[in-house]
Parts: C-alpha cells; sequence; structure tokens
C-alpha cells in the first residue's frame, strides 16, 4: 500500500518555521563594558630553539565565561621583529581587530617561534607577549623560549605561602623524597626560574666557572638540612646574576629575588667561594626556618670566601639565628643594608670591605646593623644570644653620615668586638668591651677606594687603610686578598678584602 504523501500546505508550513529559526534567531548581544577573559595558559614556553627550524606549534584557549559576547582586539607585543608568529582564531597575522567570541563559548589561538639562524645573537631567554584589549580591559599572555642551550629549570610546586618552586636535589625519579648529592658541571649555564630548591639532607654541588642566572622573582633555596657547596676560583668564579643580557640592565638591582639557606646541624655547611653575587634584592639570606621562630641558632655555618655581594635593592647579606665565617668579602652599592646581622648568631669576619654608595634612590639606612633582636612571622619580638665573635681588618663606609649601628637588648647576652676597623659613624666606638684596641679604631676617615661611584673598591696608594690591619692569629685564606694577592708576611696587612699592589 503506498503512503500518502504530505499535503502542499504542511510542506510549507514546515518550511516557514525552518526560516523563523535560522532567519528570525536573536541577533547576539555584545558587551560593551570591559570584559576579563579565561586563558587556559598564562605563559607558553618553548624549549631551546635553534638555527631556522621552527618550534612545534603550541595553542592555548581564550574563554569567554559571560552570557553576552565580546568583540577582542588581539596583537603581538613585539610586531614584526619579534620571533614569535600567531594565528588568532583561524586567522595568521600580527594584529586583529574586533574578533569576536560568543557567550560562553572560546577561540583557539596558536603560537611558534623562529630564532637567529646560527644562534649566537640570541639572548638567553626571548620573551614576548600576545595583548588582548576587551573594552578596555587589558590582559596578555606570556610568551618564553630558550634562545640558547642551558639547564633550565622551571617551578613544578605551588604551595600557598610560598614561592613557586622545583626541587633540584633530594626527589628520586619518581618524584620520592630522598638524599642525593647533585653536582652542575661548567658545561653550559643554569638559568631558573621561581625557586630552585636543595631539600632536606640534600647538597647541590657548583664547579668552578659555572654562571646561574636567574629569572625575575627566581631564587636559590637550601631548605632546611639542605646545603649548597659553590667553590670557584680565582681564575674560575662561579657568578649568580639576573638573564637579562642587554647593557640597560647590567647594573639594575632587585632582578631576582635571592640565596636562601636554612638552618641545618654543625658541619652541614653551605659553602661559597670565589663567588659573585649581582643585582638581587637580597644577596644571601640565611636564617633558621621561618616557621618555627623558638628554635636555636642554627649550627651550620654559611661560609663566605672571597665573596662579592653587589647591587642588592634591599640588602646584600641578611642573617637571623645564623652563624657566618668569611675571608675577603665585599658587599657593595644596597639599597637599605649591605649586611644586617640580626637574632642570635656567631660572626667570624676577616677582611671584609662594605662601601654603600647607592644612587637608585634615597637610602636612610646604615649599611651595617648588628642587633640581636628581630620580629617573627607573628609579629612577636625575638631576643637572642650573640655568641662570642669577631670582626677584624674591615672597612664600613658609604654615603651617608652613620654606616654603622649596633643595637642590642639587654634581655639575652652579647659578645662582640671589633678590631682593626675603619668606620664611619656617629655611634660611639669607646666601649673596650667590644672595640679593646682602641688605637686600631679608625672614625669617618676617607678610606681611598680608587673609584667608589664606579663600583671600584681597591685601594689608592695614599690610602688610609694600609698597612692599618693584622695576619697575627689570622686562617690560611685571609693571606691573599679577593683578587688572589697575597698579604704582607711581616704581620702586617691592608684593611678590606684588597690588598694595595702597585
Amino acid at each position: 500500500m503506498s503512503r500518502r504523501p504530505f499535503p502542499i500546505p504542511f510542506l510549507l508550513l514546515a518550511v516557514a518555521l525552518l526560516a523563523c529559526a535560522s532567519g528570525c534567531r536573536k541577533p547576539e548581544k555584545f558587551s560593551s563594558s570591559p570584559v576579563t577573559l579565561e586563558f587556559s595558559e598564562d605563559t607558553i614556553f618553548f624549549d631551546t630553539v635553534f638555527t631556522t627550524i621552527g618550534t612545534v606549534t603550541k595553542r592555548f584557549v581564550v574563554r569567554n565565561t559571560g552570557t553576552d559576547g565580546v568583540r577582542v582586539d588581539v596583537a603581538l607585543e613585539g610586531g614584526s621583529p619579534s620571533p614569535f608568529r600567531i594565528n588568532v582564531d583561524g586567522s595568521s597575522g600580527l594584529s586583529f581587530s574586533q574578533v569576536e567570541i560568543q557567550g560562553r563559548d572560546s577561540i583557539y589561538v596558536f603560537v611558534e617561534a623562529t630564532l637567529d639562524a646560527n644562534n649566537v645573537a640570541n639572548p638567553l631567554i626571548i620573551e614576548d607577549r600576545i595583548l588582548f584589549n576587551t573594552n578596555g580591559n587589558e590582559q596578555h599572555v606570556q610568551l618564553v623560549a630558550w634562545g640558547r642551550d642551558a639547564h633550565f629549570f622551571r617551578p613544578d610546586r605551588y604551595i600557598p605561602g610560598l614561592p613557586p618552586f622545583s626541587i633540584i636535589a633530594g626527589v628520586d625519579d619518581s618524584g620520592n623524597p630522598t638524599c642525593e648529592t647533585v653536582t652542575w658541571p661548567n658545561d653550559k649555564p643554569y638559568v631558573i626560574f621561581g625557586y630552585a630548591v636543595v631539600d632536606s639532607c640534600s647538597t647541590l654541588i657548583i664547579e668552578p666557572g659555572v654562571t646561574v642566572y636567574m629569572h625575575g622573582g627566581a631564587g636559590l633555596w637550601a631548605y632546611r638540612y639542605g646545603r649548597i657547596l659553590a667553590e670557584g676560583t680565582v681564575d674560575q668564579r662561579i657568578t649568580f646574576r639576573h638573564d637579562r643580557q642587554e647593557p640597560l640592565y647590567d647594573n639594575l638591582p632587585g632582578q631576582w629575588e635571592r640565596i636562601w639557606i636554612n638552618d641545618g646541624p654543625a658541619g652541614n655547611d653551605s659553602r661559597f667561594v670565589n663567588v659573585v653575587v649581582r643585582n638581587a634584592l637580597v644577596g644571601f639570606q640565611c636564617e633558621n626556618w621561618p616557621g618555627q621562630p623558638t628554635a636555636p641558632t642554627s649550627e651550620a655555618r654559611l661560609v663566605l670566601n672571597n665573596v662579592q655581594v653587589r647591587n642588592c635593592s634591599a640588602a646584600g647579606i641578611l642573617s637571623r639565628n645564623y652563624r657566618i665565617q668569611s675571608v675577603n668579602l665585599l658587599v657593595a652599592d644596597c639599597g637599605q643594608y649591605a649586611m644586617a646581622l640580626t637574632g642570635g648568631g656567631q660572626y667570624t669576619f676577616e677582611h671584609t670591605t662594605i662601601a654603600n654608595f647607592w644612587t637608585w634612590d634615597i637610602r636612610n639606612t646604615p649599611s651595617f646593623i648588628l642587633t640581636n633582636t628581630y620580629e617573627d612571622l607573628s609579629g612577636t619580638i625575638q631576643v637572642r644570644e650573640i655568641f662570642p665573635s669577631s670582626f677584624r681588618n674591615g672597612i664600613i663606609h658609604g654615603n651617608i653620615t652613620n654606616e654603622f649601628k649596633v643595637s642590642t637588648n639587654s634581655l639575652a647576652p652579647v659578645d662582640w668586638k671589633f678590631f682593626n676597623y675603619l668606620l664611619r659613624t656617629d655611634q660611639p666606638t669607646n666601649a673596650v668591651a667590644n672595640f679593646p684596641d682602641q688605637t686600631t679604631i679608625y672614625r669617618n676617615l676617607n678610606p681611598g677606594f680608587v673609584a667608589p661611584t664606579d663600583g671600584d673598591f681597591h685601594l689608592l696608594s695614599t690610602s688610609l687603610a694600609i698597612n692599618k690591619g693584622t695576619t697575627v692569629g689570622a686562617p690560611p685564606e685571609a693571606f691573599f686578598d679577593l683578587d688572589g694577592n697575597l698579604r704582607a708576611a711581616d704581620g702586617q696587612a691592608d684593611l678590606g678584602c684588597y690588598e694595595f699592589t702597585p
């Protein structure tokens, strides 16, 4: 039996309904107010890129989480010189106007890069941004490519209250805690994003000649009972510096965070020998783990021999409840304190030059401060013991009136002494308990640096610091200066980390 066809009026009705469904739909409403977009990634990373071969293509999603549509202006900030190329919602180019994203919808953005043909002119890290402007609300996604071959460390752990970090010593291949020694050979540079952590009971050894480049916000962290052994030579120093290599950034302070050393048992010292630290927020920060404010002073020491710390925006050395041993130390040009020794501790410093000619802005804090108090995380003032400490053969000088301050609380015992020192200060220095030999304390005299405003703190031939020191009872390391020059064998030496050489 044959089927009866639909009557013509029914077919006309169906066609009319379809036309209404498509042609009579309400037009999409587009917001004219600032809108915040959501990105699947806030930073797109590319591994090291060589020659003219492009990178793999990476993508991320741009989501409009609102109910109304939006029109977005998208642009590659670096323009045509940028090594990056982008494709937005199927179209390639450098900038895109009024890209539509429907309500509760998303688009894809694709990115790739091709860097310098011979890989010689490339900096370590190449960066650009993709800018998104949605009715006046500006957002961006960062693009980062490794421009040269190096060891790169990126954070993969995020714990509230701590900076993003990765563990570089202290976990096995399965991610389980372990005790290990990791060595960084001098084969290529090391680049750190976030904090690189040496975990408990592990050791990081850094070989002579290594350069460690720190990205913005980066740091090197020896967690409790971990340690770092960075021991270079006079000819092959180990350098910690920022990763920006343009001349504009060469002496710009505060470009990375710090080298952070936590407490440990006796003998678990972190050692830095023939090391240069430049342009950090804090050069070295050594302290008991802040989460245990009542813990005793660390038995482990921070050893700083033949070390230079320069251009730190806050402090060159910041210590809380720690022991420091140092020979030939230069701390120069810091925004607050060159050296702040706080809380309890024990200090042995031989041949130290603290020279603070900071010019980036106004500085009102002394270059050197020694105190047995500090404020813990809860805001409580802790008062601790300063164990027998000695400061010999040094210079503390700078461009403000008072560069030397000691402030101690009598609730805990303190024992500290200065011998053979040139000080710029308005504090009294006549207490024999702290300055046993008054004839070796020189107040408010020009030390005679070669070019202090240019960062050259060697001594002029007319310097008052010449032959004002002593080698009597000095450790073996003190018979050579920061440059490796032999000090006088007649018992006399020059003040500071440099021996005058004609």
